[in-house]
């Protein structure tokens, strides 16, 4: 007994949500590059990066990168004038 094909929905359904969720990946990725530029990481740009394709490998690897930021950042820089 085998098993039928894999049938990968297509159209512009699929196009708009690629769309979105390639927008909302970059917004988590440029809200963690500014928390961490905030914070006087020289690694931010790293961080932003990172977070964002690892959302793109997963909902899962995602939300541990995030985790995994929030845990380990430092405390704010103070700017003074």
């Amino acid at each position: 007994m085998s098993l039928p094909p894999l049938q990968i929905p297509a159209g512009p359904e699929l196009l708009i949500l690629l769309l979105i969720l390639f927008i909302l990946f970059g917004l988590l990725g440029r809200w963690v590059y500014r928390d961490a530029k905030s914070r006087g990481s020289d690694w931010a740009w790293q961080w932003g990066v990172g977070i964002a394709l690892l959302f793109f490998a997963g909902l899962v690897p995602g939300l541990l990168g995030i985790l995994i930021y929030v845990t380990v950042r430092d405390d704010r820089v103070e700017s003074t004038p």
